[in-house]
């Protein structure tokens, strides 16, 4: 089983992916692929300079499901969660693997610029304004190679997470126990 996990920034989609690597699941994250490429070619690893590295990654390969393809190449467990899917190529693809399922995180704007300002991760926007420039632009896919909105309409299954954590878990446990 492969849960691909997909959502705006700041909705808590990393939460999700370590509290299923913590029930058993192998877990992968969509720009660490970016990462290791940015490393390789000695990019500085800025929220900008990922995306464009996306972008090109992409357009060079001519496939803008790359990265769901190079993720499913490197699974090798029964129970794997993927983090951080952008598009509905990259979900397509992505369904292309065994017993695939699609989880939407959302919640509310004010909610996530709370949770991103507190988590203090670089390149983080600093300002709400910063936040809903960033925000919207990769929701409604003015962002190149990103479109969560779309993405959102594509889910299996859509968490609300503008509760505790607690109650974010026990969300992810119903859908996991709704599985069996």
């Amino acid at each position: 089983m492969i849960i691909g996990i997909t959502g705006p920034i700041a909705a808590g989609k990393s939460v999700v992916a370590a509290y299923l690597r913590t029930k058993g699941f192998e877990g992968y994250v969509y720009s660490d692929i970016l990462r290791t490429e940015a490393k390789r070619w000695n990019i500085e690893e800025t929220r900008e300079n990922l995306q464009k590295l996306g972008n090109r990654l992409k357009q060079r390969s001519g496939n803008p499901a790359i990265l769901s393809k190079k993720l499913l190449a490197l699974i090798h467990s029964g129970r794997t969660v993927v983090d951080g899917i952008r598009t509905v190529d990259e979900i397509q693809e992505l369904r292309k693997g065994k017993d695939v399922l699609i989880w939407g995180i959302v919640a509310p704007p004010r909610i996530r610029f709370r949770r991103l300002f507190l988590r203090k991760r670089e390149g983080d926007p600093k300002s709400y304004s910063q936040f809903k420039h960033i925000d919207n632009a990769e929701n409604r896919g003015k962002t190149k190679g990103q479109n969560i909105n779309a993405c959102l309409q594509a889910v299996d299954a859509l968490i609300d997470n503008r509760g505790t954590i607690e109650e974010l878990y026990h969300e992810v446990d119903s859908l996991l126990s709704s599985l069996k």
